[in-house]
C-alpha cells in the first residue's frame, strides 16, 4: 500500500486538456510516469511557524521502495525514511528506530511534521499526486507554475532539463503555517542504489 502511494507510476487525475500548456503537461506527466527509478540530492526545509530544520536531502525511488536520507545543519538531526511495501521505518542518527504502517503518520508522530510525505513524491517533480485537485497554473511549456491540492499550495521557482525531461529546481509547498521547501542540486533517472 505504501510503495503505491510513492510510487512512480499510476493514475494522476488532472482536469481535462484545454490549451496547448495542458497537452505539454500531460506528455510531460506520461514521460514521468514512465521512469520507474528516479533520484534527487539538494536542500530541504521545514517548518510548522515555531519549529523546523533544514539540510542536505538524498532520496531514491523505486516502484517498490523510497529511501530519503537526511542530514540536519551542523551535522544535527539526521535521519533516514524507508518505505517498503506494508511498511514505513525512521532511523534516526544515534540509532533509535521507528516503524509504522503509515509514512505519514510515521513523520508526524516521530518527527512532529504535518506534511503528506507520499504526495511530495509526485509534487516535487512537478506532478500533480493521484486524487482531487484544486487548481493549477502553468507555463508555456506545461511545467506546473502553481498547484492547489489537498489544502496545500505548491509553487515552483524554475525547471530544468535531465535526460530530455523537464523538472523542478525549486518547489515550495505551504499550507497555514506549515512549508516544505526543496532546493534539488541533482536529478537522476534511471538506476539508483538499493
Amino acid at each position: 500500500m505504501l510503495a503505491a502511494l510513492l510510487s512512480v507510476t499510476g493514475c494522476v487525475t488532472t482536469p481535462p486538456a484545454t490549451g496547448v500548456e495542458d497537452e505539454r503537461y500531460l506528455e510531460r506527466a506520461s514521460a514521468l510516469a514512465e521512469i520507474q527509478r528516479w533520484s534527487l540530492r539538494g536542500r530541504l526545509a521545514v517548518s510548522d511557524g515555531e519549529d523546523g530544520g533544514s539540510g542536505t536531502l538524498n532520496w531514491q525511488q523505486a516502484p517498490e521502495w523510497t529511501r530519503m536520507d537526511f542530514h540536519g545543519a551542523l551535522g544535527r538531526g539526521a535521519w533516514r525514511l524507508s518505505v517498503d511495501p506494508g511498511e514505513a521505518e525512521l532511523v534516526l542518527a544515534d540509532g533509535r528506530n521507528y516503524r509504522a504502517d503509515s509514512v505519514d503518520a510515521l513523520v508526524r508522530r516521530e518527527l512532529g511534521w504535518r506534511i503528506p510525505v507520499s504526495d511530495l513524491s509526485w509534487w516535487v517533480r512537478g506532478l500533480e499526486a493521484p486524487g482531487p485537485v484544486d487548481g493549477r497554473r502553468l507555463d508555456a511549456e506545461g511545467n506546473l507554475v502553481e498547484l492547489s491540492q489537498r489544502g496545500w499550495i505548491i509553487e515552483y521557482g524554475r525547471y530544468r532539463d535531465t535526460d530530455g525531461v523537464s523538472l523542478p529546481s525549486k518547489m515550495t509547498a505551504r499550507r497555514a503555517e506549515r512549508s516544505v521547501k526543496l532546493a534539488v542540486r541533482e536529478w537522476s533517472l534511471g538506476a539508483v542504489d538499493g
